[in-house]
């Protein structure tokens, strides 16, 4: 029988966060795209039998932000002007997997030739960047750009180490961003990272020898899915069933989603309970879905032609591909239902922070290399080559993306998907709902239950264990 790996999961996530792949399990693999820092495990309790990937984490010692607060006040100001015969230096550091750090040091080439009175240094996390030092005083031998993931962003925001970026670069600029790109770094009214990458969300992979064309809304799913299942052990959908990551997409349609603009968490709400009642009923009904399958299952089961269509990551786009036998295609998700309201799988992102205080000089050679990074021309090189999705609109709208029928779609759900705001950790969240999710599918909760009790366990994450219960 054979088996689907994790895949190339983007050891860039490991600290900081590379794209491309938030699960316990699940993260690693869309890291493995060679866009994100390789995550740390979640402490999150594992779905049952699976490895879906694990969303990326701050270092241990540090206690996750999950809701947005006070900030930090920030010190004044005292940048030091060089003279003109002063060398400008640029610390700049990444964190990620072998491949992406080497086409990186190509672009740092480029931009020294571009930037003759700039020397930038680039340096390795795992050589150069000490995690006590950096989360304790924001200096850690003295990085000026840093490349993360948001729980490394909203961690040096809170205590007040970063710059805004709306000060390095001009609006115009930053109106170039996606939208997501824009929420997951923005609090207190500031962007505090550049994104660099956008991904982690969900599509619909289909066999094209079985389904000619992809339904277009859930109702279409459950009924194509029931008309590909037999009885020896054909199914039309497989999907990791315990993970709340697929659930989301089904809260998000029609407006609603996990936290307010604030931040606060909104996870006891009717659009929740909808979204648990049907994906409930998906698994009862077992006339075309898999039944409480696991990620590694799942994939394997639509590998081997057990199940018609698959319901996975971006992080999929890769490992999919290096299957020469697999005739396969991918769609965008299904609306919700016939209300045409678009699925919002969750969005994460990779991002560039700059160090506040900086001298003048430094914050000019450190926003003329943002300014190299989120060119359009080089986040579509990077897009082809590593399956990162751009962040720049007109990366975006590149004929490049747009003639790639696989980066298209994920382009195009990516940018209808919706990102967490900084300071919300979506392992908190993830964590928060899957003890009720499990007990939804189990039938100990019912989804009005369940949804209270994943509010309970985001705003009181101690009390996890009593709140998981009706």
């Amino acid at each position: 029988m054979a088996t689907v790996g994790t895949g190339r999961v983007v050891s860039a996530l490991r600290t900081a966060l590379s794209l491309r792949g938030i699960l316990p399990t699940m993260l690693a693999v869309w890291l493995a795209a060679g866009c994100i820092p390789t995550p740390t495990a979640s402490p999150a309790t594992p779905s049952p039998g699976g490895t879906t990937p694990a969303l990326p984490t701050i270092p241990p010692t540090e206690t996750p932000v999950v809701a947005a607060a006070t900030p930090t006040p920030l010190p004044p100001r005292t940048p030091t002007v060089p003279t003109s015969a002063e060398e400008v230096v640029l610390e700049v550091w990444e964190c990620l997997s072998p491949e992406p750090a080497r086409v990186l040091r190509q672009d740092a080439a480029e931009f020294r030739e571009q930037h003759p009175g700039i020397t930038l240094t680039l340096r390795h996390c795992e050589d150069a960047l000490a995690w006590p030092e950096l989360l304790t005083t924001g200096v850690a031998q003295g990085w000026h750009v840093l490349l993360g993931n948001a729980a490394l962003l909203a961690a040096l925001q809170q205590k007040g180490f970063l710059q805004p970026i709306e000060d390095l670069l001009p609006p115009r600029v930053l109106t170039a961003l996606a939208t997501p790109a824009q929420v997951a770094a923005t609090r207190d009214n500031h962007l505090w990272g550049l994104a660099d990458t956008l991904g982690f969300h969900l599509l619909l992979y289909y066999r094209r020898e079985l389904v000619a064309t992809p339904p277009m809304d859930t109702d279409a799913l459950t009924t194509l899915a029931r008309s590909l299942t037999d009885a020896a052990g054909h199914w039309g959908l497989a999907l990791n069933s315990y993970d709340p990551l697929w659930v989301i997409p089904w809260l998000g349609a029609c407006g609603e989603w996990l936290t307010d603009a604030r931040g606060q968490f909104t996870l006891d709400t009717p659009a929740m309970v909808r979204a648990l009642g049907m994906y409930r009923d998906w698994h009862r009904r077992r006339g075309g879905i898999a039944p409480l399958t696991t990620h590694d299952l799942a994939r394997q089961m639509f590998v081997e032609g057990q199940a018609a269509m698959l319901l996975d990551g971006d992080w999929a786009l890769g490992e999919l591909e290096q299957i020469a036998t697999l005739d396969w295609a991918v769609a965008a998700l299904p609306t919700m239902g016939t209300a045409e309201c678009a699925a919002t799988p969750l969005v994460l992102g990779r991002f560039w922070m700059v160090r506040r205080d900086l001298p003048l000089a430094v914050q000019r050679a450190a926003a003329d290399w943002l300014r190299y990074v989120f060119a359009p021309q080089r986040q579509v090189r990077w897009a082809l080559r590593f399956d990162a999705l751009p962040t720049h609109r007109e990366a975006l709208q590149d004929v490049r993306i747009l003639g790639d029928a696989r980066l298209r779609v994920s382009a195009q759900q990516m940018q209808l998907g919706r990102a967490l705001p900084l300071g919300v950790d979506a392992n908190h969240v993830l964590a928060a709902m899957r003890a009720p999710l499990r007990a939804v599918l189990d039938g100990s909760m019912t989804p009005e239950e369940a949804a209270r009790a994943m509010q309970r366990n985001a705003l009181h994450p101690g009390d996890a264990a009593d709140a998981a219960q009706p």
